[in-house]
């Protein structure tokens, strides 16, 4: 086995060496000056709450399915949407709508903000992801949900 000396030398700064780094270090998409900036879309889920409540769901059957298409109707006029999720025991009556360009989840949070719906006003903000609100219940639902469980277990 042999071994050589390590030698440090400094990379020369000529044009040709720079081109080199350029293309192996930055990313394509940083290369191209931003000229394709306006074909790419980012996706984004606008949060709208207070559209119902969760005993109003529960009440009348056909709600779930009239909310979602209201809603498709209204936001679908802004731009293309990916999906619209009707939370069913969310506390706050959330419906999340996932639009394929973040421009257009704007113009609904334009939209939809302090209008009424349903003799409530609704509040719309961009979601950041960080909750799941399909699992998000009324604390007091699940504390009498779970004593249920508990006495069906103990009857047993």
């Amino acid at each position: 086995i042999k071994l050589n000396s390590l030698r440090f030398q400094q990379i020369s700064t000529g044009k040709k060496s720079q081109k080199y780094l350029n293309r192996f270090f930055f990313p394509l998409e940083l290369q191209q000056s931003g000229r394709d900036d306006s074909k790419v879309s980012i996706p984004a889920a606008v949060i709208l709450r207070y559209m119902f409540t969760p005993a109003e769901l529960r009440a009348d059957e056909n709600l779930h399915t009239e909310l979602e298409e209201d809603i498709r109707e209204e936001c679908g006029k802004l731009g293309p949407l990916d999906a619209v999720k009707v939370c069913e025991n969310h506390p706050q009556g959330v419906v999340l709508v996932k639009y394929k360009d973040r421009t257009d989840a704007h113009k609904c949070i334009e939209l939809m903000n302090g209008r009424w719906f349903g003799g409530k006003q609704i509040h719309a903000s961009l979601d950041d992801g960080s909750v799941n609100h399909a699992l998000v219940r009324d604390l007091e639902e699940e504390t009498d949900r779970l004593e249920k469980f508990g006495a069906e277990l103990e009857a047993d």
